[in-house]
């Protein structure tokens, strides 16, 4: 009989992920020796990784550099300045807008929420890391909202801070590991379901929350989808069009709502995923993290039409794209195709949103065992950063070096073997502590960047960033593909 291999690892990876996440309360129970020694190392790391995705993509030529411009990219914003914060880059200014947005946020000038969407793998599926980031930065510049979650639970660790989703009844798919372009959500998901059987019930932490806009696949023949609150329905979602085409309905809630449930009225659904907002300025800090997902989830995954329309919709001021970890288990992946990869990903994200800043965040460091009790990092991690790191500068991307902010070669011994451990014991995923450390020092590398462009945007001298001047507020009106 064949090794059941796919199973195995759909286990193994459920114990490791679990463990993951009751490890501890982040910030709880850490000894000052480990966290002066993650600060003395600038701390940093954040990309996590995903269950490792043993299916290595087709090779895919490294696409040539656009006439009139490096890969398409726009014409220089300024010329190359020096790093904005320890391993924080970004040459060609493409923050400048994002910190706009942000300066008119904070002093009321703009639009009333500044949205940022974060793509990742595994910890992000557990909001690690980027609740902590999302938290820091809405006690600066307001809540907006918890913003998006997915329909249903892909695994069962997925989760988002401040929430508790339970589902029932949901077919579901993913983008990972499927090597062909579909049409998914926002966050590469899709769940399908039928009246009298699919549900989802979403409880909030607080109630807060004034609005929820359901995203979900129009098309002829669907059915519609109740919305209920404390077992009342307040709306129904039709989800029948003539063409098959992304849709949105944005929904208000009563006053104090703690639970929102989700429920299949008639027909044949396809829903993508639920965003939670405020009638408030802030942030909106979208985590958009998959299983197992790697760079090609966004270079190949996605429908270009669809996402495209998708991200549009949600007008974003900020777009992370943060892979790395799962590449680095396959080295020629990494040497003759992974910057091919990279380059179709980010010029997508560009296409769709021409005027929009986008930061490419390294993997962390990934620990290998070479002996019975040493931990050694992964030869294929530094070659990705890299990677990363050119790619961006000649891209005009943002770059956060994640791998040397934390200490660089060597830190996941030190980091599983300090107390607390930082670190599970595959070496790749953070604890609730580690995350929380990776998170304060993203943050303050963006802090550091932003208050430097708040200097130059005040002096006489430097010319004003010219951005897009669309509100940066979601709208319910679906955008045709």
């Amino acid at each position: 009989m064949a090794f059941p291999r796919k199973t195995a690892l759909a286990l193994a990876t459920c114990v490791v992920a679990l463990a993951v996440v009751h490890l501890g309360v982040p910030g709880k129970g850490l000894s000052p020796e480990v966290f002066g020694e993650a600060a003395r190392l600038r701390g940093f790391w954040p990309q996590p990784t995903g269950a490792l995705d043993a299916r290595v993509p087709p090779r895919l030529a490294i696409p040539s550099p656009a006439p009139g411009g490096k890969d398409g990219a726009p014409a220089k914003l300024a010329a190359a300045r020096p790093a904005l914060a320890d391993f924080l880059f970004d040459e060609g200014g493409s923050l400048d807008g994002f910190f706009d947005r942000l300066r008119r946020l904070e002093t009321g000038e703009g639009a009333g929420q500044v949205s940022v969407l974060h793509y990742g793998d595994s910890p992000t599926t557990a909001d690690l890391i980027t609740g902590d980031v999302r938290s820091l930065l809405q006690k600066r510049f307001g809540e907006a909202g918890y913003g998006y979650l997915l329909v249903a639970k892909p695994w069962a660790w997925y989760g988002h801070r401040g929430t508790d989703l339970s589902d029932h009844g949901w077919t579901i798919s993913t983008a990972v590991g499927k090597g062909r372009a579909e049409a998914y959500g926002l966050g590469g998901a899709s769940f399908v379901g039928s009246a009298g059987d699919a549900s989802s019930h979403i409880t909030l932490k607080d109630g807060a929350e004034s609005a929820i806009e359901l995203a979900y696949l129009e098309q002829p023949g669907g059915g519609t989808v109740a919305v209920m609150v404390n077992g009342q329905m307040i709306a129904t979602v039709e989800t029948a069009a003539a063409v098959r085409q992304p849709g949105w309905q944005k929904v208000a809630l009563p006053a104090g709502t703690k639970a929102v449930d989700l429920k299949v009225a008639s027909g044949r659904v396809e829903l993508f995923g639920e965003t939670f907002s405020r009638s408030q300025r802030g942030i909106l800090y979208d985590s958009l993290g998959l299983n197992g997902a790697s760079t090609t989830v966004l270079s190949r995954g996605f429908d270009t039409g669809v996402w495209a329309t998708e991200l549009q919709h949600e007008q974003p001021s900020l777009v992370v794209i943060n892979y790395g970890t799962n590449e680095s288990g396959f080295g020629a992946f990494v040497d003759h195709q992974y910057e091919g990869e990279l380059r179709l990903a980010i010029q997508k994200v560009r296409n769709a949103l021409p005027n929009v800043s986008i930061l490419v965040m390294s993997p962390m460091d990934r620990g290998e065992r070479s002996g019975i009790d040493e931990i050694q990092t992964m030869s294929t991690i530094p070659r990705v950063v890299a990677i990363q790191k050119r790619v961006a500068a000649d891209m005009q991307c943002a770059f956060f070096d994640t791998f040397n902010a934390m200490g660089g070669d060597g830190t996941m011994s030190r980091w599983y073997s300090g107390s607390p451990r930082l670190v599970a014991g595959d070496l790749i995923h953070p604890t609730p502590q580690g995350a929380a450390i990776i998170a304060q020092i993203f943050v303050k590398s963006l802090m550091q960047g932003y208050d430097g462009y708040r200097g130059r945007a005040a002096s006489a001298t430097v010319a004003p960033v010219v951005s897009p001047e669309t509100p940066q507020v979601r709208t319910t009106q679906a955008v045709q593909p």
